[in-house]
């Protein structure tokens, strides 16, 4: 399909550096890096470099919450 053409394209994806999603993690790039290695985090290639899709980063991040266990209104 040419570029400029009026069919219908794919939704946009929001594609993040290593560097930026070890911020967004609060992580050392090394880290990301070791997620990347386990498959732990989706990742695309481009070349040589690394990208990755903030809605996978997001779901990387729900999946890893806890929730509080008992009654939030009682003392420690």
């Amino acid at each position: 399909m040419p570029i400029g053409s009026s069919a219908a394209k794919p939704p946009a994806r929001t594609l993040l550096t290593l560097e930026e999603v070890a911020w967004l993690l609060r992580v050392s790039k090394t880290s990301v890096y070791r997620l990347v290695e386990r498959r732990a985090l989706p990742f695309f290639r481009v070349s040589s470099v690394l990208r990755f899709d903030l809605a996978d980063v997001e779901a990387f991040l729900g999946a890893g919450r806890v929730e509080p266990v008992g009654d939030p209104n009682q003392p420690l």
